[in-house]
């Protein structure tokens, strides 16, 4: 057990006399206030809104109580102790009316590291002291209570202790015979010096949590609308020029491709951004998670490669008024160009530099998520020309150690900037607080730490606090926040470069912290379907149509907004998954029934169907026979329109043999990627080459008998025709004109003696 401290000018008796005239006074404050209190307060005010854990004393979850401070949890002398007991009953039963005890411990907090582990103690505390009472009113099931007690300064415990101090405080409540205890803390500062910590904060500029790829018209209005989230960004840096801001460049191109047709607020928005004092730099588009990336093993942060697909030519024409674009252009680190001027006499498109171009005046800052770094991600990091990395303290050492280093530290040939993780977890509540009581339980803890710091050593510390990414991105109390950091008297504002430029730590060392298994199989699952993607896209006549869209869209999965476990984010994936599926299907050739090939030539038809609502592609149908039966011409290729079918004709021959040949198909690019599925159909060849042949050689046998025949009857006519020429002429040389006898003879000729001309005597023998 600690010994009691003792402050100068308060005894222990001094102390139990002042407890009881506190006693006394917080009764009658309490029952003042308290009597003007409602009995119960809406069921939404949650205990997890204190600043304290809650320890049960009887049956579990029967009343949980919490403790605040007010002024976020400053106390200066002069001022009353105005302290917020929040009681809930989370059961299904009324409890009547019972009571608080107020207390707090005698003995300060020495470090955070000991605020910390008190605040969470189950423990007795030994070193409390009670001084006052109040009254909890009838507790309805499922509602809370808040009691509010008024402690006069006159009468503060610890109020005539003349140097700085991290009190805690306590109640402990009991209804029925149900008991809890809420702790808390004050940070007690009487005036006079301090040592103040340099403080730079980093505040990022994104949108709610997205898959499109850009940022819908009607979201850009209710997102720069009067209260919309990023509105409320730009307000909240009012006066805060320290702050450090990174840019999710998704808003601003998703603005400026929207041409003429961009939301006035959106545009105007755009404008504010431009005129903002602060430092900027440029996050992944889309927030994507660098770590995320390399983890899974690319070599690099991917980055966008196209947005022509959003450009509607109509928004600009004509060419819109440059919208928060700097004089001269400059691209985004490792920004791809893209340029996508509109054939013909239209306008021209802006490029993809033209859409990202910002004036960012730092460069080369990688931010992962909260505890997401491993050593191993920071050279690929530093190659891709992010070489210092904003780290969160979560994933380092520094909450092991005795005393709060410098923000800076050096790994490798990477400067990390260590973001101090109880710091910016306080400050993050405290931004997105729904109430008062909350925003002033998650500032008593960040001044009661800042304190602690304070007094660790004479030497001012430079420490980073970043907010979150998550949604909302800020809430709605960022710019009292920032106020109350900067007006406190441990804190000056400072900005990130100079966190950066002052010493580094050397005994803080980067803790590997990787992503999920689970995360990081979804990351390389999501980069394989874009693989898929960018191979299918060379169907098209532009590819970049669906590669840029893609690539979009997968960057806005992988923001950090994403890498809290959530239900939601799985879903988002499941959804992209089923997209690139039916994408990668929606070209494909519709089933066939079985062939019937009865000619030794032909075509055969199929049908290809284009399911893609805004693109022709260009597909080449090859086949293959599983047999000699057939043989298949040159592969045909076909454009088929949007959202239409063809039919595609496959020349093929017949060979020798009947017979079953399955014809195997796939449709391919004009590049040789295969699209879609393969499918086959059975093709039955009936073209017999075996009666043909028989048929023409039974017919070249005929024609050759045939001509034979033929000639010869030709020759004997021929004959015939000559013989009686002959007689014609013998009958016109004799003068009596006699008859000849059968055979030929002369009248008086022997039939048996052959016929011979005459000789020179013409006498016969």
């Amino acid at each position: 057990m600690r010994g009691r401290m003792r402050v100068p000018g308060l005894s222990l008796r001094g102390t139990r006399i002042r407890t009881a005239l506190v006693g006394a006074a917080v009764t009658v404050a309490t029952l003042l206030t308290a009597a003007g209190a409602p009995a119960a307060a809406p069921a939404a005010t949650p205990a997890a809104a204190g600043s304290v854990t809650s320890v049960q004393t009887a049956t579990a979850s029967s009343i949980i109580a919490s403790i605040t401070a007010s002024n976020a949890g400053v106390l200066s002398p002069g001022q009353d102790l105005v302290v917020s007991v929040t009681v809930s009953n989370p059961t299904e039963k009324a409890y009547a009316s019972g009571s608080v005890t107020l207390w707090y411990d005698t003995d300060p907090r020495s470090s955070r590291n000991e605020l910390s582990s008190w605040l969470t103690s189950t423990a007795a505390d030994t070193d409390r002291v009670d001084y006052g009472h109040a009254v909890v009113p009838t507790l309805e099931p499922g509602s809370s209570v808040v009691v509010p007690v008024t402690v006069p300064a006159a009468v503060v415990p610890f109020g005539s202790r003349p140097t700085p101090a991290v009190f805690g405080i306590g109640a402990t409540v009991a209804v029925s015979d149900h008991t809890a205890e809420a702790r808390g803390s004050v940070a007690w500062y009487p005036g006079g010096a301090t040592t103040r910590s340099d403080i730079g904060v980093v505040m990022p500029i994104v949108s709610p949590s997205t898959a499109a790829g850009l940022i819908s018209a009607q979201d850009l209005a209710t997102y720069t609308g009067p209260t919309g989230v990023l509105t409320r960004d730009l307000d909240g840096l009012q006066n805060h020029s320290t702050v450090t801001v990174g840019i999710d460049p998704m808003i601003i191109a998703s603005i400026r491709a929207l041409g003429n047709a961009a939301p006035a607020s959106a545009t105007a928005w755009l404008d504010r951004l431009s005129a903002l004092p602060n430092d900027t730099f440029s996050l992944g588009y889309g927030d994507a998670d660098v770590t995320g990336q390399i983890q899974a093993g690319l070599p690099a942060p991917l980055q966008p490669t196209a947005l022509g697909y959003a450009l509607d030519p109509k928004n600009f024409t004509p060419t819109p008024t440059a919208i928060g674009e700097p004089q001269t252009p400059t691209s985004t680190p490792a920004a791809t160009p893209s340029p996508s001027p509109t054939p013909g006499s239209g306008p021209t498109l802006p490029s993809l530099d033209r859409l990202l171009a910002w004036d960012y005046n730092l460069a080369g800052i990688a931010w992962p998520g909260d505890g997401t770094t491993r050593a191993a991600d920071l050279p690929p990091l530093a190659a891709a020309g992010l070489g210092t990395v904003i780290v969160s303290g979560s994933n380092t050492n520094a909450a092991k150690l005795d005393s709060t280093p410098n923000a800076p530290t050096r790994s490798g040939s990477s400067t990390l900037v260590v973001a101090d993780q109880r710091l910016s977890d306080a400050l993050r509540q405290a931004v997105s607080a729904p109430s008062d009581l909350a925003w002033n339980t998650a500032m008593s803890k960040l001044n009661a730490q800042l304190q602690l710091i304070s007094a660790e050593s004479s030497t001012p510390l430079h420490l980073l606090i970043a907010l979150d990414r998550s949604w909302p991105s800020s809430g709605t109390q960022l710019q009292r926040t920032l106020d109350s950091l900067f007006s406190n008297p441990w804190s000056t504002p400072a900005t990130f470069s100079a966190v950066v430029a002052s010493k580094q730590s050397a005994e803080v060392a980067l803790t590997d912290s990787p992503e999920s298994q689970a995360r990081i199989d979804a990351i390389h699952t999501l980069l394989q379907d874009e693989k898929s993607l960018d191979e299918f896209a060379t169907i098209l006549a532009d590819p970049t149509t669906l590669t840029g869209s893609t690539r979009a869209q997968l960057l806005t999965l992988l923001a950090v907004s994403w890498q809290n476990p959530r239900s939601d984010w799985t879903a988002a994936v499941a959804q992209s998954r089923n997209t690139t599926v039916k994408t990668l299907h929606a070209v494909h050739i519709l089933p066939t029934e079985n062939v019937n090939l009865v000619s030794a030539q032909g075509s055969i038809p199929f049908t290809v169907s284009n399911e893609l609502p805004n693109e022709a592609v260009t597909v080449v149908l090859s086949a293959s026979p599983s047999n000699s039966r057939l043989e298949i011409d040159q592969p045909t290729t076909k454009t088929i329109p949007q959202d239409s079918r063809a039919t595609m004709l496959v020349p093929v021959k017949a060979k020798v043999g009947n017979g079953q040949v399955v014809l195997s198909l796939q449709l391919y690019s004009p590049t040789g990627v295969p699209i879609g599925d393969p499918s086959s159909v059975t093709v039955e060849v009936h073209a017999d080459w075996e009666g043909i042949g028989a048929l023409i050689f039974g017919i070249l046998v005929v024609l050759l008998f045939g001509f034979g025949i033929v000639r010869n009857i030709l020759r004997r006519r021929s004959h015939r025709r000559k013989g009686e020429d002959d007689d014609e002429t013998d009958d016109e040389s004799t003068d009596g004109h006699a008859p000849r006898e059968a055979g030929g003879r002369e009248p008086g000729e022997a039939a048996d003696e052959p016929h011979s001309p005459s000789g020179p005597g013409g006498a016969h023998g």
